[in-house]
Formats: C-alpha cells, structure tokens, sequence
C-alpha cells in the first residue's frame, strides 16, 4: 500500500474516531441533562408515571361528557333557517343578529331541551373526553372544548333572557347549572379544558353581576353559589392537568421511535395552514429539519429541556403572580431546544391568566355578600371582614380585595395584572389600536349599582 494511501485512511480514522468520541460525548451529556431533569421533578414531587394520576375509565352512563355531546347534537339536528339553531346562536354571525331575533331563537323549547340535558351532565360523577395524541403539536385547541365553551355562552344568554321575561329564578338556577358544568370538568388531564373550566366560572361571574341589576339571587342560590365559586379556585386540578400533559402526551412524544416521530412531524407541517412553499421544498426542508432533530443527543437535550420548563411552569403556578415579563424571565424558553418549544409553546401567561379568573371569583363572591347584608341590614357592610367570608385575598397582590361602600351601594375590586390600584375603574375598550400608546389602566371591579348592566325587562 502506497504511503500516501496509509495517511489518507489514517486521517479517514481519525476523524471516524473523533466523530465517535465527539458523539458519544455529546450523548453522555445530554443522557445526564435528562437524568437530572427527571431528578427534579421526582425531587418537588411531582409524579412521575403516568398510572399516579389517571382516573379510572367511567361508563357512557356515568360520563357528564355523553350528555354535553347530546345537547350539542340536538341543537345541531334543529334547523333555522339555512343553518342549525347550534350554528345560528353560537357562529360569528350570530353575533349580527338582532335583539328580537336573538330571543326568539333562545327562547325555543329545544334549547331548554338542550341545557336541561347539560343539568342532568352535571349530577354525573366524571366527565372524560376523549383526546388524541395525535394532535399533540395541537393540544391547545382539543375540539370538544369549543363545544363547551358555546354551550357555557348559551346558558348565559338564556339565563339573561329567562331574567327579562320575568323568571329570575330559572335565570339563576341556570347560572348554578353552569358553575356546576365547569366544575365537572375539573377531572380532565388538559391545561386547556382547566382554563376554560375557570373561564367558564368567570363568565358565569359576569352575567351573575349583570343580572343582579334587576333580579338578585335569594339566600339560597348566594349560599349555593359561593360554595361553589369558592370549590372553583383549587389550583390542584390545573397542576395535576399540567403534570398530565407530561406524562401522557410529553413522554409519549419523546419515546416515539424514529419513523413514527417522523411522521408525526411531518402531519403538523403539512397541516399547518401558514406553509406557502411548493409540496417538493416543504418535504425537502422537513427531511433535513429531521435529520437535526431527531439526532439522538439533540432529541434527548430537547426532552430535558421540555421536562425543565413543564417544572417551571409548575413552580410558576404555585408561586406569587408575576407579570409578563417576569415571567418570560423566569420561564426562559430556549428556542433552540425546537421540539421543547413546539410542544409547550408560551406558558408565561398562565399564572397571570389564573389569577384573572381568580379575581373574578372573588370579587363576585364578595358582592353578593355585600348584597346579602344589605339585605339583611338595609345598609352595606363597612368593611368585607364584617361579611364572615374568610379574608378576600387579591391574588394579584396576596392583600386584600379592595373595597369601600358607595351611595346606596359599593364598590369592590382587585388591581389587577398591572398592579397598579387605578381606584375601581372598570376596563373599557380604546377607541384606537396606536401601539405608542400606553396600556389602558384599569380594574377587575363589580360597582353596584351599575346602569351599564342593567337588562331591562321586556
């Protein structure tokens, strides 16, 4: 063999060898950023299979989640027009409908039909959806909380229209009815369906102020409320949903072998609606984005990085509101563990979106005691304290809840995610979309009295 020859393998070998050592390197590394990670979270004690914190599987005559489904499905066989009475109330376009059109499609049979099907959902003992791994670069979005969410918006609008037509006890049971229709989801291993159960309590807030105007709730429906409301501000289930998301969809995804992680990346972008390149460059670029991602030491330093930041959103969670850019801060997402990102996306808001709902709560629950012991006293309270509701604690603040009677009624609020006490000024909308100007400052507030809530009979 030519001595020329021998150096060109030599150095062939050489670089084979410090290929190897340098990828074996790099795999040790990453194996023991991993291993920490796991460390971690066993360490805050969070759980770490996923047998800790699945339910057990309910029957279909057991499961709240089988009658929200009918109601939906009835409402969408009901025709109206050249749409379903679903789509007419529930569409962009229902939005355009006027007043008298409004109540004459909520005030049908089939939609009392409907909401007595989701009051009978909620006396169920569970209510379990069915969710697809599948979608797990889509998790943020499952189908049937969109579902949820229309059906929540119908018992409002027809609570305020069973208020105008002077039934304000059926009003009131109907907003009972959806406190209890978000608390039943509280079971569901999703971030996303727990944000919209506190979602759906705070908009059941919001119409319970409105119609409060004209038809305040007796004793009893106060006392039922403020059980329930005061049931809605557990953390737990959002935690557990956060920690389910890890173990069910998070380690799913990074033990996917090779050709089926393949193809679930591949689904998510040729299904991403933002792609304009031609299908030949979108394959192309999707073949060597693959080859960098699913390199064995990059895919295992992606899943320590996911795991770290699902702890931090944990611990971001259990600890004192922080705003948005303390919370970017303290998230600190690498954009260049790809896959981490992709699978978690921007979490930073959600302490910030809690704490809203949050506040909602509480201050409802603390005005409808104002008007209980006005009731019962012809005169507000001097101070929350007086109502025997605990302290009212500001979760924006960890102080208490803001209040002060005013004229024959009161004011009570909390400052908000800008920290700033604006003195109960309640949000409105810029009348310009300028971006150099300042954030419009303002309240989580319930003034009562209040003309801008008031339904009037009809």
């Amino acid at each position: 063999m030519h001595r020329r020859s021998k150096r060109i393998l030599m150095g062939l070998g050489i670089i084979i060898v410090a290929l190897a050592v340098t990828y074996g390197v790099l795999l040790i590394r990453a194996t023991a950023k991993l291993c920490q990670a796991y460390a971690a979270l066993a360490a805050d004690g969070r759980p770490m299979q996923a047998a800790e914190i699945l339910p057990p599987k309910v029957s279909d005559a057991n499961n709240a989640a089988v009658l929200y489904q009918s109601a939906v499905l009835l409402l969408k066989g009901q025709p109206a027009g050249d749409k379903s009475l679903y789509e007419r109330l529930t569409d962009r376009a229902s939005e355009r409908l006027g007043e008298d059109e409004r109540r004459q499609l909520i005030g049908q049979e089939v939609v009392a039909n409907a909401l007595s099907l989701v009051e009978q959902g909620t006396r169920r003992p569970a209510c379990q959806f069915e969710h697809d791994n599948g979608r797990v670069l889509q998790v943020e979005d499952a189908p049937p909380l969109d579902d949820m969410r229309n059906l929540a918006s119908l018992m409002m609008t027809r609570a305020r229209f069973e208020a105008q037509t002077g039934a304000p006890t059926k009003a009131w049971d109907l907003l009972v009815t959806q406190l209890r229709f978000a608390d039943s989801l509280r079971g569901d291993l999703s971030s996303s369906t727990q944000f919209t159960r506190l979602g759906l309590a705070g908009w059941a807030c919001r119409t319970m102020r409105r119609l409060c105007e004209t038809a305040p709730p007796d004793r009893q429906h106060i006392r039922t409320i403020e059980d329930l409301l005061k049931r809605q501000e557990d953390i737990e289930p959002l935690i557990r949903a956060i920690d389910g998301e890890r173990l069910l969809i998070g380690e799913w995804f990074f033990h996917l072998p090779r050709q089926e992680l393949d193809k679930t990346l591949w689904k998510e972008k040729e299904q991403n609606k933002n792609n304009i390149a031609p299908p030949a460059l979108l394959k192309a670029e999707h073949r060597i984005s693959f080859l960098i991602l699913a390199f064995k030491p990059r895919l295992l330093a992606d899943h320590a990085a996911y795991l770290q930041l699902m702890r931090k959103r944990v611990q971001l969670l259990q600890g004192p509101y922080r705003t948005w850019r303390q919370a970017e801060e303290f998230m600190q997402i690498p954009r260049r563990s790809f896959l981490a990102y992709k699978l978690i996306g921007y979490s930073g808001s959600d302490k910030e979106s809690y704490c809203r709902w949050l506040a909602d709560m509480r201050v409802t629950r603390a005005g409808l005691a104002l008007l209980q012991y006005k009731q019962a006293h012809s005169a507000c309270s001097e101070t929350l304290e007086a109502l025997g509701l605990g302290e009212l604690i500001d979760p924006f603040t960890d102080k208490p809840l803001h209040y002060r009677p005013e004229g024959e009624g009161f004011v009570v609020y909390s400052v908000g995610d800008d920290l700033k006490d604006n003195g109960g000024a309640p949000r409105r909308e810029r009348e310009d979309s300028d971006p150099r100007h300042k954030p419009i400052e303002y309240d989580i507030v319930w003034r009562f009295p209040n003309p801008e809530n008031r339904d009037k009979p009809k």
